[in-house]
C-alpha cells in the first residue's frame, strides 16, 4: 500500500492581516502539522525574530546561488528582498505523508499553482475586515517606516486581484473565530 501524500497548506494575505498569529495558534491545535520556514535575504528585524524560527536568513548572493541551483519551490522579491521555500524540505515531508503549513505571498502561490511538487496544495487567503483596520494593524506593529507601510497598503489591491488562486478566503475579524475557521479547513482537507 502506498503512503498517502501530505497536504501543503499555504497561508497568504496582506502584511498585517494576521497570518502569523493564525498560523501560530493553528499549529498548537495540530502539532503534527509541520511548519516550514521561509528563506530570506533580508536581515532580521530584531533578535526575537531571529530566535522565532519563521525565517532562515541568508545573503542575497547565497539566495541567488540557490535560485540557479533550482533549490526553491517558489520564491519572490518583496520590498527588495528575496523570500522562498525549500523545494527538498517540502517534497520530503509531503512524500512521507506529513502535512505542511507555511506562509507565502501571492507571487509564491502563483508559482506553486504552476508546479508539480508531490502533494496537494490548499491555498488560503487571509484578509482583514477593512483597509482601515489593516492600516491600524501595520501602524501598531511599529516595525516599519511610514513609506514601507504605504507600500504594503498599495500592494493589497494587487493581492486582492489574485483571489482566484485560492481555495479558501478567511476574513480575520476576530482571532478566535478565524482560528476556528482555519482549523475547520485543515480538518476537512486532511480527511480527503
Amino acid at each position: 500500500m502506498t503512503k498517502k501524500q501530505g497536504v501543503f497548506f499555504v497561508i497568504c494575505g496582506p502584511s498585517g492581516a494576521g497570518k502569523t498569529t493564525l498560523v501560530t495558534r493553528v499549529r498548537r491545535r495540530f502539532p503534527d502539522l509541520v511548519y516550514v520556514p521561509s528563506y530570506t535575504s533580508r536581515p532580521p528585524r530584531s533578535p526575537q525574530e531571529l530566535k522565532a524560527g519563521r525565517y532562515r536568513f541568508i545573503s542575497k548572493e547565497e539566495f541567488e546561488r540557490r535560485i540557479r541551483q533550482n533549490e526553491f519551490l517558489e520564491y519572490a522579491i518583496y520590498a527588495g528582498n528575496y523570500y522562498g521555500t525549500s523545494r527538498s524540505e517540502v517534497q520530503t515531508l509531503l512524500a512521507s505523508g506529513r502535512n505542511v503549513i507555511k506562509e507565502a505571498d501571492v507571487q509564491g502561490v502563483r508559482q506553486l499553482r504552476r508546479r508539480r511538487f508531490g502533494g496537494r496544495l490548499v491555498a488560503i487567503f487571509i484578509v482583514p475586515p477593512s483597509l482601515k483596520e489593516l492600516e491600524h494593524r501595520l501602524g501598531k506593529r511599529g516595525t516599519e517606516s511610514s513609506i514601507a507601510r504605504r507600500e504594503r497598503l498599495a500592494a493589497v489591491f494587487d493581492e486582492l486581484g489574485a483571489l482566484d488562486l485560492f481555495d479558501y478566503i478567511v476574513i480575520n475579524r476576530r482571532i478566535a473565530q478565524s482560528v476556528e475557521r482555519l482549523s475547520a479547513i485543515i480538518r476537512a482537507e486532511r480527511s480527503l
